[in-house]
């Protein structure tokens, strides 16, 4: 299965530890105030709100510990 999901994305759903879609919603909601906007993170962290409010991914599959954090090792 492939992820609808940007590589950063992965990485910054799979740090958060969140059980389920809406506990992510909820604390990267509560992360958006306190990241300036200049930062390259409020994008990131606004893409990803944006996804899981609207598509439909398994979001299970994208918490997988080996889906992300994998992938970097390879590339280094």
């Amino acid at each position: 299965m492939n992820s609808i999901l940007t590589f950063e994305e992965r990485i910054l759903l799979q740090s958060l530890g969140c059980k389920s879609r809406m506990e992510a919603l909820n604390v990267l909601s509560s992360m958006i105030g306190s990241v300036s906007v200049s930062s390259p993170i409020f994008n990131i962290i606004i893409g990803l709100i944006s996804k899981l409010k609207d598509a439909s991914f398994d979001f299970a599959y994208e918490m997988r510990a080996n889906n992300g954090i994998h992938d970097l090792a390879e590339m280094l």
